[in-house]
Order: structure tokens, then sequence, then C-alpha cells
């Protein structure tokens, strides 16, 4: 991979360094993480949504430590919720129905209730990215280099400063 994206992505994605880490959730096969203050920014409808300073979106390989016992990964979105009987159809896409909601819907009450903080970010020269936070947490998404998006960082609500990997083309 360049040097030079790397550097600029490094950079970027310094900026998370001190940024309170506050929700997961997911769009489809999509997961963002929001860091950093709560922004109040236009919504699609006239009115306004809150939306977290920073966010890092995954489509790639990833997953969230707390100490040394994974959280979540990114298989989770497609596998049944715990306690699942079997019973019924399951619909992974359906909000709320599949094993990552559920995990990341305990993670954002507990992030609510605690002060989980960036404090270093590490991007390695094949652009696999790692987040490592206050109380033992860690995220790492990896950069598979397959052609498609693995992972995004930005500031919502702007157009520039978009560090994605791969590179886009």
């Amino acid at each position: 991979m360049n040097d030079l994206v790397i550097d600029a992505a490094r950079r970027s994605t310094a900026d998370l360094v001190g940024a309170r880490w506050r929700c997961a959730g997911r769009a489809c096969d999509l997961v963002w993480l929001g860091f950093g203050s709560v922004l109040a920014l236009p919504d699609r409808r006239g009115g306004t949504r809150e939306i977290a300073e920073f966010a890092l979106h995954l489509q790639g390989p990833w997953r969230v430590y707390a100490g040394d016992e994974r959280l979540a990964g990114a298989s989770d979105i497609y596998l049944p919720p715990p306690g699942w009987t079997g019973d019924g159809e399951f619909d992974w896409d359906v909000q709320g129905a599949n094993r990552f909601d559920v995990r990341a819907a305990k993670l954002t009450t507990h992030l609510g209730g605690a002060e989980v903080v960036v404090t270093s970010v590490e991007l390695d020269a094949d652009g696999d990215l790692t987040v490592f936070l206050s109380d033992g947490f860690r995220i790492e998404a990896r950069c598979g280099g397959s052609g498609g998006e693995d992972w995004r960082f930005f500031r919502p609500g702007k157009d520039d400063d978009h560090v994605v990997m791969p590179p886009e083309d």
C-alpha cells in the first residue's frame, strides 16, 4: 500500500485519541461506531438528528474486545441471537434479530454510563487498524484488500477527510 496514503490515514485517525466511544449499531451489513462529541446535524426531512462527531464504518473483517474477551465480530451479524431455539425463520437483516444487534445494544448501554475513551490508534502498512480504548477495550479492523471497502473513518456531515481502506481507485 502507498506510504503517502497510510501516512495521511494515520494523521486522520489520530484525531480519535481522547474521543469518547459513544455507540455501536448497523445498517444492513455495515457496522457503525460513533466517537467524540454528540452533534446535531440536519436530517433529510428538515429536522435534526444527533450523531457522534467521528464515525468508523466496518464492512470487512473486524472484532471488538474487552481485555482478552471477544465481545463482537463481523460474523455476528449473520448469526441468531443467544437463546434462539431454531423455531421460526431467522432473518439476520431485521434490526434486533441477530447476535450483533443484541451485543451492540448491551455495549451501547454500557458506553452511555461509562467514559470509554480512545487512548491510541495504530495503522499498519497493510491498512489494518487497531483502536485502543480505556477499560481494556480494543477494536480491530482488518484490510483484506479484496477490492471492497473494509473500513472507513470520517466526520459525519463533512465531505472531506474520509479515510477508506483499501483506498478507492
